[in-house]
């Protein structure tokens, strides 16, 4: 079977990406564990790590002589004189399904008590919500910049239009989870089968919502960073079949919307 060049340059696109956030985390891992806490290198390895995708498609664009912009994949980033409606629930969608998850969690009898923040960020009372919201903004210009103009602008595309929009996400989701993991283990968070088909589902969320908006970055990132910010703030409970539940259907009326008013896309604009 003939490897076109467009699946060789996703295919090294991926190699490097996980390359070069993995060599780093390695030296956040070695870094943590060596002094015990959040030390100025291991942060710096954090950062660089993270950066991987986006300085994997800067590579990609070097090696294949332009047929890979990086620029032109930034250009998708959208925000003036686009339909902006698909950002309130890219920005609203998970943190809304984990406290409805939560609330009903709770009512089933499976906590105690209802808790809809993190016991930390509990003790601002009230100043939580301002913090949260400069929190998300802040963000959007870390993680979601550093990812997704690879996971989304770059990968996903491709990968629906050579294995269908299904099978695409789930390359995508699977992936994205994996990449995660180095640094996950570093902090505590070993991997469990929830948390593959949680994440996963998260991923198969950001692509509809990218989908549905265009393929507008800016909705893949706010949806990105709107996770990042619930994980940081919000208390989800351990295993939640819940709120999973509500992820799975929030993801199938996203998918149904998706086959009625948006086909598959085409390639990645990458030249």
């Amino acid at each position: 079977m003939r490897i076109s060049p467009s699946t060789t340059r996703l295919l090294f696109f991926y190699l490097f990406a996980f390359a070069i956030s993995w060599i780093f985390w390695w030296g956040m891992s070695r870094a943590f564990h060596g002094g015990g806490a959040l030390s100025s290198m291991t942060l710096v390895f954090s950062t660089i790590g993270a950066l991987g995708p986006l300085l994997s498609l800067w590579i990609m664009g070097k090696l294949s002589h332009g047929a890979v912009r990086l620029g032109a994949i930034l250009g998708t980033i959208r925000v003036r004189g686009v339909d902006r409606r698909w950002f309130v629930p890219a920005a609203l969608a998970v943190p809304v399904l984990v406290v409805v998850g939560n609330l009903v969690n709770t009512l089933l009898g499976r906590e105690a008590t209802l808790q809809v923040f993190q016991e930390g960020p509990a003790r601002l009372g009230i100043a939580v919500l301002p913090v949260m919201l400069l929190h998300f903004a802040a963000a959007l210009f870390t993680s979601p910049l550093f990812e997704e103009p690879g996971w989304r602008g770059f990968a996903l595309p491709q990968l629906q239009q050579r294995f269908g929009r299904e099978i695409g996400s789930l390359v995508v989701g699977s992936l994205w989870w994996l990449w995660h993991q180095p640094m996950n283990m570093t902090f505590g968070i070993e991997p469990t089968v929830y948390g593959f088909f949680y994440m996963v589902l998260q991923s198969f969320l950001i692509d509809s919502l990218f989908n549905l908006s265009g393929r507008n970055l800016a909705t893949a990132m706010l949806a990105h960073q709107s996770m990042g910010t619930t994980i940081m703030f919000l208390y989800a409970g351990r295993h939640n079949p819940v709120t999973l539940a509500l992820l799975v259907v929030a993801v199938i009326v996203l998918r149904l919307r998706e086959r009625k008013v948006a086909p598959v896309p085409p390639g990645a604009q990458t030249a």
